[in-house]
């Protein structure tokens, strides 16, 4: 969770207890609780008024006695209730103050999206925000809208119990896995029009910035070569560009899968070293 979804969440709670404290003080008794302390003969006595403003502006003090001591303690509440609403105001303006000058952009996150620049940066220790960490994590566990079509295809385990449809991309899940690069499998994509379910959905880990990866794992197929194609014209139309912001591995009926040029996309991407084949 980042700092702005807890300020957020503390923001809403901190909005309804404002509420039922003014409902409470709306409810309260007329006046404020003022007291006096007397000592006598070595004992300390308190007594108790209850301060109003009559109708020509001018205040009165009236004693509360010992047979209405209810009357103080609904004072004393509301007294308690008033300083509450007050400081409940004061971070309510605080946290106004935040969300209002509160960017999603992040300058460090501007430069490392820069993609020579990145890559002279490879071998530094890059700082990652805590914010974007926590919200790779809960991107990467929440639920999403997946591939429906033919789910019983979905049928080869991979090494975070991720089903897929293929050794190639039970492959590529498991180089994802190694370099703890955040991911979706078939996520739903609306782009131009169209609806399409790429291989993978990646974040960038140290950037936040968003990927996809195809695998073209049939071009021996004239049906399945013409809707890639289609596909990659809706793609690039649309600000999808190979190279760029979509990755693409292929292999055919003559050509096999090759997990090497799988790493040297994730080492071109992520600037990740070779994970050992086991």
């Amino acid at each position: 969770m980042t700092l702005k979804n807890i300020i957020e969440d503390t923001r809403e709670s901190l909005i309804q207890e404002k509420r039922k404290l003014e409902k409470l003080l709306r409810e309260a008794p007329v006046g404020t609780l003022i007291y006096s302390k007397n000592t006598s003969k070595g004992r300390t006595y308190y007594k108790y008024y209850v301060s109003v403003t009559d109708k020509d502006g001018l205040n009165k003090k009236i004693y509360i006695s010992r047979k209405n001591r209810n009357f103080a303690k609904q004072l004393a509440r509301k007294r308690l209730h008033s300083k509450r609403l007050k400081d409940i105001k004061n971070q309510l303006s605080a946290m106004d103050s935040f969300l209002a000058k509160y960017s999603q952009n992040s300058a460090l996150k501007d430069l490392l999206n820069v993609p020579l620049l990145f890559n002279l940066l490879e071998d530094e220790e890059l700082p990652t925000s805590d914010d974007l960490s926590e919200e790779l994590k809960r991107w990467a566990h929440e639920e999403y809208e997946t591939n429906p079509y033919h789910p019983e295809h979905k049928n080869v385990p991979t090494v975070d119990g991720t089903m897929v449809r293929s050794k190639s991309e039970a492959f590529i899940v498991m180089l994802l896995s190694a370099q703890h690069i955040p991911y979706r499998y078939e996520c739903k994509l609306e782009i131009g029009g169209h609806i399409y379910y790429p291989d993978f959905t990646i974040r960038h880990p140290v950037t936040g910035k968003t990927y996809y990866w195809e695998h073209v794992g049939a071009l021996h197929m004239p049906e399945y070569r013409s809707d890639f194609i289609q596909k990659m014209r809706i793609y690039i139309n649309n600000g999808l560009i190979p190279d760029y912001n979509l990755i693409l591995t292929y292999e055919s009926e003559g050509r096999p899968f090759d997990i090497t040029i799988a790493q040297d996309k994730l080492r071109e991407f992520f600037s990740c070293e070779t994970v050992p084949l086991y």
